[in-house]
């Protein structure tokens, strides 16, 4: 996956530097958990359960499970024994041994996925050993989300939650937290992926096939909580822009963010949409991979992140080198260890405090056992209020375009479109 289109935003050439006294780059202790002097103010870091000892110094950018040979994974075992396929598969993985909870949970809705699914779209589900690889990774994740909805308090329907799955990929981890979360208490899970065909095209060859979510011919699955696909290209600001024009300004929240396993700077895109829409209350990111070197030819500083104007620096945080035929093509990946680091280290500073409304905190939790890329980041916003658009895009609204200037719908109506051609247009005075 490329990791660094441009971004249009540059920093000042004359920035302080973000790496004084107060913004090292964090280190993991004896407990296994980062933090800094700077987090640790609005943060209470906190060790996992599963974080056992020091990271490998020998990383690797995919799980082991993905050097299985095929023959491994017997489609025809998945076909006839859903449940003690998946325990087969996720038994060598430390969600096996942290997680046995979440994994009782996964065998009962893969084997309803079994019953009711068509083959070939059941056949696509398990294929490969992609799920082995997602769930593992997203077993704290569900957890984590689990826990948040269980906290929520819901009078009415309107106040459910929404979920945003960031780089959702084909989806596995929206698919089960639809089975496993009460249906009172989130309204929708929209999985956001720029490989999403656009809502009501046909998708093509190189689109996520959607099957699944939306059903093939007379079948449909009845989810239990809605799942929605949008597609958004995280590094495109327009993109963003309709996100929050038609997601996080249609309701009040509480929203949800997640973001796994996400690359490069598509990390610093969910921070920001964390700290750009006040009615989003958790965000879960695990960073993938470091932004590549090319950046620091470019610029010293990434462009500023929050109200706050937070800076990363380029240097501190970019790396050289590639996985190529599986082999690592680069400097010593130990020596990217201490990068790895800092970048969750920066993009933990780069949340807002928010006059205190907000924790967040920086975690390890163990899912890979021959990688360092263990890190999870949290913030928690405790008050929560509408999002505007003024507030979520910087950009004043209504905003003229073309014959249409001024002719913005003032109900809401279409959620932030024109005016239809048969709708009643209001007076627009000529300037003096």
């Amino acid at each position: 996956m490329t990791t660094d289109d441009a971004i249009d935003d540059r920093a000042p050439a004359s920035a302080p530097s973000a790496l004084a006294a107060d913004c090292a780059p964090a280190k993991l202790g004896d407990s296994g958990v980062a933090t800094t002097a700077a987090t640790a103010a609005t943060t209470t870091p906190k060790v996992s359960d599963h974080a056992n000892g020091a990271p490998d110094p020998m990383p690797r950018p995919t799980f082991d499970v993905a050097n299985r040979n095929d023959e491994e994974y017997d489609l025809d075992a998945a076909v006839e024994d859903a449940g003690a396929w998946l325990r087969g598969q996720l038994a060598e993985l430390p969600i096996a041994r942290d997680y046995p909870h979440i994994i009782d949970e996964c065998v009962r809705v893969m084997q309803k996925w079994k019953r009711e699914f068509p083959q070939k779209v059941w056949l696509r589900v398990v294929k490969g050993d992609r799920l082995a690889k997602e769930l593992n990774e997203s077993a704290p994740v569900i957890e984590k989300t689990m826990k948040y909805i269980s906290a929520i308090e819901v009078q009415s329907p309107a106040e459910r939650a929404v979920i945003i799955d960031l780089c959702s990929g084909f989806g596995y981890l929206a698919m089960f937290l639809s089975e496993m979360l009460p249906a009172d208490k989130v309204r929708e899970i929209i999985l956001v992926d720029k490989m999403w065909s656009m809502f009501g095209k046909q998708p093509k060859p190189h689109h996520i096939n959607w099957e699944h979510v939306y059903g093939v011919g007379d079948w449909k699955y009845a989810w239990p909580i809605e799942m929605t696909t949008r597609k958004v290209d995280l590094k495109d600001h327009a993109a963003v822009n309709q996100l929050a024009m038609h997601i996080f300004n249609r309701w009040n929240g509480p929203f949800i963010v997640l973001g796994i396993h996400l690359c490069g700077t598509l990390s610093i895109k969910a921070v920001e949409m964390f700290n750009n829409h006040p009615n989003t209350q958790h965000l879960i990111l695990k960073p993938c991979c470091l932004p590549d070197f090319s950046w620091t030819y470019r610029t010293d500083y990434f462009p500023p992140i929050g109200k706050h104007k937070y800076l990363i620096p380029t240097k501190a945080v970019c790396s050289r080198g590639k996985w190529k035929k599986n082999k690592w093509i680069g400097p010593p990946r130990s020596y990217l260890q201490q990068k790895f680091v800092a970048w969750n280290d920066h993009l933990c500073k780069a949340i807002e405090d928010d006059d205190g409304n907000i924790t967040k905190s920086i975690e390890e939790i163990k899912v890979q056992t021959s990688h360092f890329q263990n890190l999870f980041i949290f913030g928690e916003r405790a008050r929560l209020s509408k999002c505007t658009m003024d507030i979520a895009t910087g950009v004043q609204f209504p905003t003229p375009s073309g014959t249409e200037a001024g002719a913005w719908c003032p109900t809401g109506s279409g959620f932030g479109t024109h005016y239809g051609k048969d709708s009643v247009r209001p007076v627009v005075k000529a300037s003096s």
